[in-house]
């Protein structure tokens, strides 16, 4: 059945409220599918979403990295931490089931990102606040590089997205045993590296799914696909800055 303007919900499932999608396209097709005008509004959601998801976790990040008594309450009480990692991953997973309800998804988008900001904010307590401002240039200036390079490029990055998957569990190992048994600064450095690499492809490879298998209603997903690959480099020039510091 068509959609009127008199149907402010989807036969399928899709947002509850309209938007400026046109009526051919809301069926969630693929982006790839639409017309350029279409995909285009995609991609300023996305990046509109994306943009202020960063904004805000560097504002709450700022806050808990420059307030001593925030500090030193989370220090006295750990379980913050673990609240805000579990905090975290049900706001994602709950984003992700409702990715497609309005405005449901964007709630569920906004309490992943307070989650992620406030560990953000701590992990960057204790460190040097010229590096860290380094760390965050580092980073928009690679993030937005690879993804001009992501949309430009016609090489089919997604193709590598299988080999960089077992990449990344490696890497996931590989941090864990250094938990346990810490390396040399030479080690640490080259698990750095490798990890700001993993995630610089990720950021073209998810830009490139972003146009491909994407549908129109999944800009939160693809919002939160982003912000998770940001965050991750940030985290990984952070800590590469950080263990150079006195070089």
């Amino acid at each position: 059945m068509p959609y009127t303007d008199q149907e402010p919900y989807s036969s399928d499932g899709g947002r509850q409220f309209g938007d400026n999608v046109p009526d051919d396209f809301k069926y969630s097709v693929d982006v790839a599918a639409c017309e350029l005008p279409v995909r285009q509004l995609f991609i300023r959601k996305v990046y509109s979403l994306l943009t202020i998801q960063l904004m805000a976790s560097v504002i709450v990040g700022y806050v808990v990295r420059s307030s001593d008594p925030i500090k030193v309450w989370t220090l006295e009480n750990p379980w913050v931490l673990i609240v805000s990692l579990f905090g975290a991953i049900g706001f994602m997973i709950g984003a992700f089931f409702k990715a497609r309800s309005y405005p449901i998804n964007l709630v569920l988008l906004g309490g992943f990102t307070f989650f992620e900001a406030f560990s953000l904010g701590f992990a960057c307590a204790f460190v040097e606040s010229g590096i860290v401002i380094e760390a965050i240039l580092l980073t928009l200036i690679i993030f937005v590089g690879l993804t001009i390079f992501a949309f430009q490029t016609k090489y089919d990055f997604v193709s590598w997205q299988g080999t960089l998957g077992m990449v990344l569990w490696g890497l996931i190992g590989w941090g864990f045993i250094m938990i346990f048994f810490p390396g040399s600064k030479w080690i640490d450095n080259v698990y750095s590296l490798i990890g700001a690499l993993v995630f610089s492809i990720y950021v073209i490879i998810d830009t490139q799914n972003i146009m491909r298998t994407c549908h129109l209603d999944d800009e939160v997903i693809a919002t939160i696909t982003l912000y998770l690959d940001v965050v991750n480099l940030f985290l990984f020039i952070l800590r590469l800055l950080n263990n150079n510091r006195d070089d």
